[in-house]
């Protein structure tokens, strides 16, 4: 694997935007966003989300504020795409079968937790030189997708109005702060 293969970011600026290479990029939206602004539509109440976009698409995230953190970018090249670890999975057929509709996931909030700490071993050991990295790293992206691929998560499409699949995303947050 390419060292310039996957690269990742914090959302922690006003903006975020897509960076000039022709990679894919998967972005995950956690609380603090005004909203993702792809091809010059502003998509709100995009809070606890992930998109998986196209390099075709041009798209920026916009924060209400500096002070916290709200997510992370992974940028990822085709070849990784293509690696026979994560060829299989559903987010490949999403991209190899959708050229007009962006895929949304609400996390589950427990998936959520779960999926904030792969992407903070992915950062973390893309800034490494241990001995297997590039397998470590294919093998959490792999769980990664596998976890947005989960039934417990909302796949949709990213639309100006996703009300329905926020009221079932806030729902099965009291249902799993109050449950136990």
């Amino acid at each position: 694997m390419n060292r310039d293969s996957i690269h990742i970011s914090q959302i922690a600026h006003e903006m975020t935007p897509k960076r000039a290479n022709n990679e894919f990029a998967v972005c995950w939206v956690k609380d603090g966003v005004q909203g993702i602004e792809i091809d010059e539509v502003l998509y709100k109440d995009v809070s606890n989300s992930i998109f998986f976009l196209d390099p075709k698409f041009q798209w920026k995230i916009i924060k209400n504020d500096q002070s916290s953190f709200s997510g992370y970018v992974l940028y990822i090249s085709t070849e990784v795409l293509n690696d026979p670890i994560l060829k299989n999975l559903h987010i490949n057929k999403v991209r190899l079968f959708n050229t007009s509709e962006i895929p949304l996931f609400k996390l589950s909030p427990g998936i959520e937790k779960r999926t904030q700490a792969i992407l903070e071993m992915i950062d973390e050991l893309l800034g490494s030189h241990l001995n297997h990295r590039d397998e470590a790293i294919l093998s959490l992206l792999n769980t990664f997708f596998v976890y947005c691929d989960g039934q417990c998560n909302i796949k949709s499409v990213i639309t100006n109005s996703n009300s329905k699949t926020n009221i079932v995303y806030k729902f099965k947050g009291l249902v799993d702060k109050n449950v136990t």
